[in-house]
């Protein structure tokens, strides 16, 4: 019975956020253009994600809240909404995309982004932003408990807004 309660709850509240996010759009914060350095050499701009929404999840090696929430991050990475990651306050032999790999996890890494973690003023880890598909913040969380369910709520929002025409 709670489960189903829990359920309900959750199956409204979505909806209601869901309208929240229709009416309130420009109260949202745009990130600035930011150029993330990936491990891989390659460069993300996130100017070249408007039009998509994805989560930034600012993290670091050694972080064990961090570790904690990731497994939640790649499911939600999973159901379609790009996770990029961004490492900061690294250690100089951290290797953070082989840090992930080694947990399993599929989405990418952006490495030595302590001033772009600077320039958001973001200073602990996790710290983890929803970004709609005109690049605003529309969530930003530190909590590293991959059960909660705000987690999974406003990533279900923005994947629903893909699928959603613009007027």
């Amino acid at each position: 019975m709670t489960q189903l309660l829990t359920a309900i709850s959750l199956f409204l509240l979505s909806f209601t956020l869901y309208a929240q996010d229709q009416n309130t759009d420009e109260a949202y914060p745009q990130l600035p253009t930011l150029n993330l350095q990936m491990a891989d050499g390659s460069i993300i701009n996130t100017h070249d994600l408007v039009g998509q929404p994805y989560v930034l999840h600012f993290w670091a090696t050694w972080c064990p809240y961090c570790k904690k929430l990731q497994p939640a991050l790649q499911k939600i990475n999973d159901m379609g909404l790009k996770v990029i990651a961004v490492s900061f306050k690294e250690d100089d032999d951290a290797t953070p995309a082989k840090a992930l790999s080694n947990r399993g996890y599929t989405f990418k890494t952006a490495v030595k982004a302590d001033a772009i973690a600077a320039q958001l003023s973001i200073r602990g880890t996790p710290t983890t932003l929803f970004i709609d598909k005109k690049g605003s913040v529309v969530w930003l969380t530190n909590t590293s408990n991959p059960e909660d369910a705000n987690l999974h709520l406003n990533a279900r929002t923005l994947l629903h807004s893909i699928n959603v025409k613009t007027k």
